[in-house]
């Protein structure tokens, strides 16, 4: 016997069924901190990719599967599909990254961002000019993702990183955040935001402790993509707890 479809009403995913195609191969943080931060009624619709140690055959295998499971979770019904990893999003050039969006949109006709978008927008909405970068990630690996803070419109003060290899970000403890970022500010106290690239990666407790000790924007990755997809996906609510992004924006 086949049953009925249920009702949107009667789904969990009732007011927004968010696609998100995770990089890491183990993904672990991102899904937690999705769920802290969404109101009732909003799920995750999750793929996780190829990457393990960023190589470059990990990235441009990742895109493939990004691609295939865009249209997998279009065809599962989602609101909306975010392609996780800004250097996937960027792996073929930035206009194609865009273009990638324009196209998959008018073939999918579902709503499509990126990483790299959804960031670019937050720190255009919070007004982020001149930013420091604090990254989890190895320090031979801070130069490259501080350049993303150029991406996003903003100047790039200083930035450092926690050392931690890819595949042990779970085991970055949830005061590393706001410990770069307070050594950030102390010396660079001219920074108007402090941006914490990566979604994955214990961020959500340190951005509105950051914000209320220096009276600066903080935008962390995990935050603007989630924000960026319930705003598009028209979940409107004005959550506390997370920073000026989702309180005032």
């Amino acid at each position: 016997m086949t049953s009925p479809a249920p009702t949107r009403a009667n789904i969990y995913g009732h007011r927004a069924r968010i696609g998100y195609t995770s990089p890491p191969l183990t993904t672990e943080i991102f899904p937690y901190e999705f769920y802290r931060i969404v109101p009732a009624g909003v799920t995750l619709v999750i793929t996780t990719l190829a990457i393990v140690v960023r190589s470059k055959g990990e990235v441009d295998q990742s895109y493939d599967i990004s691609m295939k499971a865009a249209r997998e979770m279009a065809a599962a019904g989602v609101d909306i599909v975010v392609l996780g990893g800004v250097p996937i999003n960027l792996s073929k050039g930035h206009a194609n990254a865009e273009q990638m969006i324009v196209d998959l949109e008018a073939e999918l006709k579902v709503k499509i961002s990126t990483s790299a978008a959804a960031q670019a927008r937050a720190a255009k909405a919070l007004g982020c000019k001149k930013v420091v970068v604090a990254q989890p990630y190895e320090l031979s690996e801070t130069d490259r993702i501080a350049s993303y803070g150029a991406h996003f419109g903003c100047e790039v003060l200083g930035a450092t990183g926690w050392g931690s290899a890819f595949n042990q970000i779970g085991r970055i403890p949830r005061h590393a955040a706001l410990e770069m970022g307070r050594k950030l500010m102390r010396e660079h106290p001219d920074a108007d935001s402090i941006l914490l690239p990566s979604p994955h990666w214990p961020t959500a407790d340190a951005i509105d402790a950051l914000e209320r000790e220096f009276g600066v924007n903080v935008m962390a990755a995990h935050q603007a993509i989630v924000w960026d997809a319930l705003r598009r996906c028209g979940v409107d609510d004005r959550i506390a707890g997370f920073g000026r992004l989702f309180r005032e924006f």
